[in-house]
């Protein structure tokens, strides 16, 4: 039986970036080796990437469409290094809709409340992951992105009654058995957010009447925006990198990219 050593082993890698609208989710994307082929499905969110080089864009309307895609990709392994799904909170959404209107039901509340059956939620999930291992088995990267969701939050009932619940988790915006299918079958996983970091600032200011007096120090706040991805272990949202022992995680990147990911990974 052939075998090689692990450190000889070389792949693509997938991955989830999961946040809030406008936290830099498909900006980070666009960082990553080119030629890039980013399907936007429904999102629309393509302003970001405006500049990018060597980025091609198709639009995702359909279960269909995105077939059409997988099918190029596998037949054209080497057109793209990289391949973006624009978001997987949308593609659920259209499959939804598709399961509802082979049911004879209104496509127009899909996923509401008591719209759907547990076999129904069933038939999305069994559409959607075989579709997560295609596309992540293809030899290229992969990024998965996802809106966000809060998880296990407790209820006006169970507040009253002084419940216990699971503590809140934040994760992917899909359903459970595919967001955790999605978390399982990637490398690694992260969450976008954006903090705001104040920067404290000496100056010197010369009195204007009296210049002789000795210059008075004043402080200035300065306000710096930062984007940054979690990837490090935590106890709230979920992270994951698949990597040696011996390299240590930062809780979270700044201004976050596919080289400073690289980078982390080689141990730098």
């Amino acid at each position: 039986m052939p075998t090689k050593k692990a450190s000889e082993l070389s792949h693509s890698r997938s991955y989830v970036f999961y946040g809030q609208s406008g936290t830099g989710k498909t900006t980070l994307a666009g960082t990553f080796p080119g030629p890039i082929l980013l399907c936007d499905v429904r999102d629309r969110g393509t302003d970001s990437v405006v500049g990018v080089e060597d980025l091609d864009v198709t639009e995702i309307e359909s279960w269909e469409d995105l077939e059409r895609v997988y099918w190029f990709l596998k037949k054209h392994p080497k057109k793209y290094r990289t391949v973006i799904i624009d978001t997987m909170s949308q593609l659920q959404s259209i499959v939804v809709e598709d399961v509802l209107a082979e049911k004879g039901k209104d496509a127009e509340e899909a996923g509401g409340w008591g719209t759907m059956t547990q076999r129904e939620w069933g038939d999305v999930a069994a559409r959607i992951k075989p579709m997560i291992i295609n596309l992540r088995d293809l030899p290229m990267d992969v990024v998965f992105i996802a809106q966000h969701r809060v998880f296990n939050l407790p209820s006006e009932e169970d507040e009253a009654n002084n419940a216990a619940v699971l503590a809140p988790e934040v994760g992917p915006a899909l359903m459970p058995s595919v967001g955790k299918f999605l978390n399982a079958a990637v490398s690694i996983i992260g969450n976008t957010f954006i903090r705001e970091r104040t920067e404290k600032v000496k100056r010197m200011v010369k009195n204007p009447r009296n210049p002789k007096l000795k210059p008075k120090e004043v402080i200035d706040e300065i306000k710096h925006i930062e984007y940054c991805l979690r990837v490090g272990p935590n106890p709230t949202y979920v992270t994951k990198v698949r990597k040696g022992r011996e390299i240590m995680l930062p809780d979270v990147i700044t201004d976050p990219t596919y080289e400073k990911i690289m980078a982390i990974l080689r141990g730098k």
